[in-house]
């Protein structure tokens, strides 16, 4: 747990503001929850699609409120706090798979370091706290025959539509397959009841009714492209899919006298197999229309990352070698997040798409700290006769998973994303609001900030149009980054804007520089646009 909260607390080194642009309007409505006593949707407000989406807001407003935090500088902390009780779950997760704390250790030293996982529950966003929700809603669930799990993991399903629809989604279709895989085992066994089976669907999958009927009553953004005809035949179509390959997975897999590794780490090794060719083809060209290709940091992590398949596959050759609610839990956390990168990368490689797959991804990783864990453990019985190789098994381990905290530390190598700004940045735009600018142009992230905290108009267009020579007129302020004519300006997702110094240093003379803040190399600028 010390070694989770050291860890999420790194971007406290970078910046005491919220890492993550989200951070900022969430931390803009708590601040306004608190200031008002109440939460309302502004429809046309910049933050609208945040404040639709209540539960981080109002959670941090009354913790703010209870222990006298300030809302935007100490929310960087509050959230680690939180996200850092991922271990636990996590933990229980391995030591119900193994039956033993070597297990659980295992699988919580997985989502305590492992780099992808570490980023964004490090971030300032309603998926980080939806990520701690999902196990725990699937381990209530999981153990619904005493009805006060059931009612908890109930009470849980109907606050998620408030926090995040992502994380919605993907636990009720992990709670949907576990439903399937009890259904199907008590048809196996003559034991299938109509009440049961309708109090599992009431408790369960059937709260995606009330959820799209919120998300319906405030009119959602992107909720009409994933609900559009031929999206939604398509996302039916991958969950028939998943759901007839889920069937054979109910019971264990056939070991053979004589027979190592077999199947179905014959048929594991495919998955990673096309993860591979979707990261390297991605590395020479985009495949995702008008998105950032795979950056350099992510393949000097592969190698680390394939250590930890190895694990991972031996792991899951042994969990389908049983027939137990584990393996029905595990392959539940597998199969909605697969499912929803399957509709992803199918419905068109857009930057939209890309949206879905990679922040799917993550849901994945509790199902891989498990088997992780299992793949630890077996190790750690085969080298029992040996202690020095088991020394050597902790520390491969161990240095597997530090080996991918870069993807957590330096993002912008690893993925293309700027996640820090900085007080100099943040001061910058103080200064904008107390001239009482109207409209200011900049990049995208700053714009973002400038926008969902202090309220005023902002524009993210400026790189692109210092780069093509055109007209800035209609603006009266720009904060321009000297690191812009280095590591480019933020487009996200896609590739960043890199400018000559020339375009700046042209810029500067034609308007009037007004404020600079910064070391040389990476100064601010606040520009007054002359003829505005």
């Amino acid at each position: 747990m010390c070694v989770s909260l050291g860890a999420r607390l790194v971007p406290l080194t970078f910046s005491p503001l919220p890492f993550g642009i989200d951070g900022f309007a969430l931390a803009r409505i708590s601040n306004d929850i608190v200031a008002k006593g109440a939460w309302r949707i502004d429809p046309i407000g910049v933050n609208s699609y945040n404040e639709k989406l209540p539960g981080f807001s109002l959670l941090w407003a009354a913790a703010s409120s209870v222990g006298g935090f300030a809302p935007l500088t100490q929310v960087q902390l509050f959230v680690p706090l939180v996200t850092c009780l991922a271990v636990l779950p996590a933990y229980l997760l391995g030591l119900k798979a193994t039956g033993r704390r070597l297990g659980g250790f295992g699988a919580g030293l997985f989502v305590a370091v492992f780099g992808s996982f570490l980023l964004l529950t490090s971030s300032v966003a309603k998926e980080s706290i939806g990520l701690l929700v999902f196990p725990v809603v699937l381990l209530l669930f999981s153990e619904r025959r005493d009805m006060r799990n059931r009612a908890l993991a109930f009470v849980l399903l109907l606050f998620l539509p408030f926090l995040h629809p992502l994380t919605t989604l993907l636990t009720l279709g992990g709670v949907a397959s576990m439903v399937v895989f009890a259904q199907r085992r008590a048809m196996a066994r003559g034991r299938f009841s109509i009440k049961s089976f309708a109090l599992d669907i009431a408790t369960g999958p059937a709260l995606a009714v009330p959820a799209w009927a919120y998300y319906s009553a405030v009119q959602l953004p992107y909720l009409a492209d994933l609900l559009a005809p031929d999206a939604l035949v398509l996302f039916l179509g991958i969950v028939v899919l998943v759901t007839a390959l889920l069937l054979p997975m109910g019971r264990p897999a056939e070991r053979r006298i004589g027979r190592g590794l077999a199947s179905p780490i014959t048929r594991g090794w495919i998955p990673p197999a096309i993860g591979l060719a979707v990261v390297l083809g991605n590395a020479e060209t985009s495949l995702f229309a008008g998105a950032v290709g795979t950056q350099p940091g992510l393949l000097a992590v592969l190698p680390a990352i394939f250590v930890l398949a190895a694990f991972i596959l031996i792991g899951y050759q042994l969990l389908r070698r049983t027939t137990n609610r584990t393996n029905d839990l595990v392959v539940s956390m597998l199969a909605a997040p697969v499912a929803l990168i399957l509709f992803g990368l199918m419905r068109g490689l857009d930057p939209e798409s890309l949206v879905i797959v990679y922040r799917s991804i993550d849901f994945l990783d509790y199902a891989f700290a498990v088997l992780a864990g299992i793949g630890f453990v077996a190790g750690w019985n085969w080298l029992r006769p040996w202690r020095p190789a088991r020394t050597a098994l902790v520390a491969g381990f161990a240095a597997a998973l530090l080996a991918t905290t870069p993807m957590a530390w330096n993002a912008p190598a690893v993925f293309g994303v700027e996640n820090v700004t900085t007080p100099e940045e943040f001061q910058a735009l103080a200064v904008l609001a107390s001239f009482g600018a109207r409209n200011v142009t900049t990049d995208q992230r700053l714009a973002d900030v400038g926008a969902m905290w202090f309220g005023y108009a902002t524009d993210p267009s400026l790189p692109v149009k210092l780069r093509d020579n055109e007209s800035i007129s209609g603006f009266e302020y720009a904060i321009v980054l000297e690191r812009w004519t280095t590591v480019g300006a933020q487009e996200h997702p896609a590739p960043n804007i890199v400018l000559q110094p020339k375009v700046l240093e042209r810029f500067f003379e034609e308007n009037r520089v007004v404020y600079v803040a910064g070391l040389p190399g990476d100064r601010i600028f606040v520009v007054q646009i002359m003829g505005a």
